[in-house]
């Protein structure tokens, strides 16, 4: 198992993208997003880039409403949908088939009642449990009142279903966070800018028709911002990207390596 702690870009992007999403249930569907941003942070650690994909990255990014893709990561061609849950009955075999048996692998995750904190418990296939079901229906009968099964494998098993592969740790190196002043290193008398993106490191970007090779930062200058509605300052930094996509203003890309704090 692995406890995942959001920090406070996490937390505000998952409300208001559940916000914006227009969900009936904006408390289940924020823990929902939390949940995935938990499930992220063990596939870059663990699991090679490409062979991973998280499909709501973006929306989640930018706050913007999902594309209702039917799971929320691919991994090793597996559909996987993350299910996370204060009540640990929605593990239950029988809850999870009845919820989601379209996907091929489930991952479940528990959170606080603050929401400060997650466990990812572990994962199984959805074939698994639809026989651990049909099982239960056929042959055992009820089971002990106060004594379920909760069909799961280790999250560290993941793995195996990949290539073998060596230490993955892919965290980024970017050491800046949405809501930064930087400028361009070594040019004292470059123009303020803000971060207001940093990009996943896998993230393939072209800058004057060449692939960037390195992490990418995008930023806005002051200049830019003030031209929206409204005090772009007095905006959440986690919610920067959101406010730039609905207001157009235009980004520029630099690698992480030619910044620095201003």
């Amino acid at each position: 198992m692995y406890q995942f702690t959001p920090d406070e870009i996490d937390r505000v992007r998952a409300d208001y993208q559940a916000k914006q999403q227009g969900a009936e249930d904006v408390g289940s569907k924020r823990v929902g997003n939390l949940g995935e941003i938990a499930f992220e942070q063990f596939c870059r650690e663990y699991l090679p880039t490409e062979m991973w994909e998280w499909e709501n990255e973006d929306a989640i990014r930018r706050c913007n409403p999902e594309s209702f893709s039917g799971h929320d990561f691919e991994v090793f061609g597996y559909e996987v949908d993350v299910k996370t849950s204060r009540d640990v009955s929605a593990f239950l075999p029988q809850t999870l088939v009845e919820n989601d048996s379209d996907d091929d692998i489930i991952v479940m995750a528990w959170h606080r009642d603050a929401e400060d904190s997650l466990i990812l418990l572990g994962w199984e296939h959805v074939t698994v449990l639809k026989s651990k079901v049909r099982t239960q229906e056929d042959y055992s009968g009820e089971e002990p009142a106060k004594l379920q099964h909760l069909a799961s494998q280790p999250m560290n098993s993941l793995q195996d279903l990949g290539p073998n592969t060596a230490n993955m740790n892919q965290k980024p190196d970017n050491p800046f966070s949405p809501g930064d002043r930087v400028q361009r290193k070594g040019d004292d008398d470059a123009s303020e800018a803000v971060v207001v993106e940093v990009l996943p490191p896998e993230t393939q970007i072209e800058l004057y028709g060449q692939e960037l090779d390195g992490e990418a930062v995008r930023v806005a200058f002051p200049s830019s911002l003030e031209e929206g509605p409204g005090d772009w300052q007095d905006i959440d930094s986690a919610l920067l990207s959101s406010y730039c996509d609905d207001q157009e203003i235009k980004l520029y890309t630099y690698k992480h390596e030619n910044l620095q704090c201003s």
